[in-house]
């Protein structure tokens, strides 16, 4: 909403005050709801960082060689069945009670996340006590860094989780040369 006023652009606040207040409580937001609020938060550059859609998802989809022209098709039909069944559950879940695990944990976060709180998760993180933590900012990532930076997400899964993986001897072996 700030941006919407920011930019005086009068559809976005029109609609967004339409769903207000929206995420308060813990009733699910209707997903109607979800999604019209995430149209404005793509528009505005939540989702990607200085990008106006996620027209990259499609692209990146399509040039995929692990996808068949099939499933290409059925790309974002599963991910509309996907977001219609889980994501009211996933945006009404409160981990505030989660202070210890057993487990390492790595929390990447987009800076200019707005999809998922990154100053919320980063909030969490600090509160939570783990055997180890690591915390890796991606500073050019809204919400889809794997996407927006793929070369440090995949530096950061070398560096910091296949180290854990190798201790806990669940690590493939090198491939001969």
């Amino acid at each position: 909403m700030e941006q919407a006023r920011a930019a005086k652009n009068a559809e976005a606040i029109r609609d967004l005050e339409s769903i207000a207040p929206y995420a308060v409580g813990k009733t699910p937001v209707p997903l109607k709801d979800i999604l019209l609020q995430r149209r404005w938060l793509n528009f505005f550059g939540g989702a990607a960082y200085r990008r106006p859609d996620a027209s990259f998802e499609s692209a990146a989809v399509n040039l995929s060689p692990e996808y068949t022209d099939e499933e290409v098709r059925q790309v974002w039909k599963s991910q509309d069945f996907s977001v219609e069944k889980l994501l009211a559950a996933v945006l009404t879940a409160d981990l505030s009670h989660v202070k210890r695990l057993k487990t390492p944990l790595i929390l990447f976060l987009g800076r200019h996340d707005r999809n998922v709180s990154a100053m919320v998760a980063a909030e969490w993180f600090a509160g939570v006590k783990a055997p180890s933590k690591r915390l890796v900012w991606f500073e050019q990532s809204a919400h889809e860094l794997m996407a927006e930076e793929p070369g440090k997400v995949l530096l950061s899964l070398i560096r910091y989780a296949r180290p854990i993986a190798e201790r806990a001897g669940d690590v493939a072996p090198a491939s001969p040369q």
